[in-house]
């Protein structure tokens, strides 16, 4: 039984290696992001719940640019120490701490400097049409989802894949993409609208 347990886990361990490689490899060499998305929110009967779409903006470290343009209107700026983010409609800007704001989710994974393993485990998943799959797995139990799964071509990132603790799935679709072109760091620096109100994490 020990001997097949052992050749069970070598198997397996090859392939635990190179997803570990690949994604590694993938973020490490991923400075900035653009790109237009689409977001669809999914019940855990399969039913669609929201559909919403927009623009974003990344920078390693720690900052990024998800704006929110149809059906609503949301804006989240981090830059670097906080985040910030702003509802027009309700005229309210709430501020976070990063780690408190990001806990593990995409924008996590995207921006930050830390190394997956030290946040996730890592599992590589059967690959369909030449796209890549990975799942990732909080070992944070206070995380806000289940599972992450990230689809790869290539050097490109197509999408995202949220199961959250109440069974519903978030589908993140990316097109217009552009990596590792320069940004302009106004994209990352919020200044809330005068007459705005502002709830802070002391609040």
């Amino acid at each position: 039984m020990k001997l097949r347990w052992l050749f069970f886990v070598l198997m397996c361990l090859p392939s635990w290696l190179y997803a570990h490689e690949v994604l590694d490899k993938f973020l490490r060499e991923l400075h900035t992001l653009q790109a237009q998305f689409v977001q669809k929110l999914y019940n855990e009967k399969g039913s669609l719940l929201e559909s919403s779409q927009g623009k974003m903006y990344m920078q390693r470290p720690n900052r990024f640019h998800w704006d929110y343009q149809q059906p609503y209107n949301q804006l989240i700026v981090a830059d670097g120490e906080r985040v910030w983010i702003y509802d027009s409609d309700l005229e309210q800007v709430t501020v976070k701490n990063l780690d408190q704001a990001l806990g593990k989710t995409p924008a996590f994974l995207l921006s930050s400097s830390r190394r997956m393993e030290e946040d996730f485990f890592i599992n590589l998943l059967s690959s369909k049409n030449g796209v890549m799959r990975f799942e990732l797995i909080p070992k944070d139990a206070q995380a806000s989802f289940d599972s992450m799964r990230i689809n790869l071509s290539g050097k490109k990132m197509l999408g995202l894949e949220l199961i959250d603790n109440l069974g519903q799935t978030t589908f993140i679709t990316f097109n217009k993409m552009k990596q590792n072109q320069k940004l302009s760091k106004e994209l990352f620096i919020f200044t809330p609208p005068a007459g705005v109100d502002i709830i802070t994490d002391d609040n």
